[in-house]
């Protein structure tokens, strides 16, 4: 379905999920329409990594409340691990159907125009790595292995989109697999432990092999049985 809106910079039409206005080049502010928030101000510790820009801590008002980083430059939004997906499930009905074909339209029209930038992470300036959400979604992230993801302007309002057709769905499966892969090479705790049902203890035979029904004993015993008795006699 097409939502035609409005440039907030020239007025001009826009159609679908245009980022930047075709009239007067203006990136459109489209993730936080619908989503009810506050700024906190400017943190001068934390640069964007598109524009370089000083990043903005905003709260949106979620429960427990939510707080990431934002450029009012670009409206990219840095996202600490587990809080996209937070999001984004606040802002979805918790019974998500599966629209596959809405799905794969979703996919078709944003996937694969990301551009080839690796970008600083804000936190700790290492190169972020790029990654396509739930690996299905087309909607490719930037992502610092230990404090989160950036996510480009305009990336949002796609997720939240594809999330609510289906992808909280394709997500949680992706997530299962991964799960899965990483605990299908090692072996279980129990197979390392001497003795244990996996790998028993080889301990001495006493069997009931004899003709008199009685069990062998070692010649130790026997021995030390005999001694005995002429400590006795």
């Amino acid at each position: 379905m097409i939502r035609l809106m409005q440039c907030v910079n020239c007025g001009g039409r826009l159609e679908g999920a245009m980022t930047f206005c075709p009239y007067c080049g203006v990136r459109q502010d489209i993730d936080l329409r619908q989503i009810h928030f506050r700024d906190l101000g400017c943190d001068g510790s934390m640069q964007c990594p598109s524009c370089e820009s000083g990043l903005s801590v905003i709260e949106f008002d979620t429960d427990p409340v939510i707080s990431v980083e934002r450029c009012h430059s670009c409206h990219g939004i840095f996202f600490n691990p587990g809080e996209l997906q937070a999001l984004l499930d606040m802002q979805t009905n918790p019974l998500v159907w599966l629209d596959t074909v809405q799905m794969q339209q979703i996919a078709s029209d944003y996937g694969f125009n990301h551009e080839v930038v690796y970008r600083k992470c804000p936190m700790c300036s290492d190169r972020m790595s790029h990654v396509n959400f739930a690996s299905r979604s087309g909607v490719i992230l930037d992502r610092c292995g230990t404090h989160g993801v950036w996510v480009e302007g305009g990336e949002l309002r796609r997720l939240t989109e594809w999330w609510r057709v289906g992808g909280k769905l394709v997500f949680q499966q992706d997530e299962a697999d991964k799960t899965k892969r990483l605990f299908a090479d090692r072996p279980p705790p129990w197979s390392q432990i001497p003795g244990s049902i996996e790998s028993p203890e080889k301990t001495q035979d006493w069997t009931w092999s004899n003709p008199g029904g009685k069990p062998d004993v070692p010649a130790w015993l026997t021995a030390l049985g005999a001694l005995g008795a002429l400590i006795i006699d």
